[in-house]
């Protein structure tokens, strides 16, 4: 029998460590006042908490409307 060939697993791409200061709208460290979601306690920059309830989006964790 031959042998079968597997195929190498997959690259992962690298983990990124989030802060407990780090806004998951513009992916960066929080500037400012900050915004708490009611439902998973995520937080933001109150900016771009404003921004993201004008153009309709909702918490990038569990998908609660943002309420500023």
């Amino acid at each position: 029998m031959s042998e079968k060939k597997v195929p190498p697993p997959p690259v992962l791409p690298p983990s990124i460590k989030l802060t407990e200061n780090f806004c998951l709208f513009h992916k960066g460290t929080i500037q400012g006042d900050i915004y708490i979601c009611p439902k998973c306690k995520a937080k933001y920059c109150l900016e771009c908490a404003k921004k993201a309830k004008l153009n309709g989006q909702l918490c990038m964790k569990c998908k609660q409307l943002i309420i500023v």
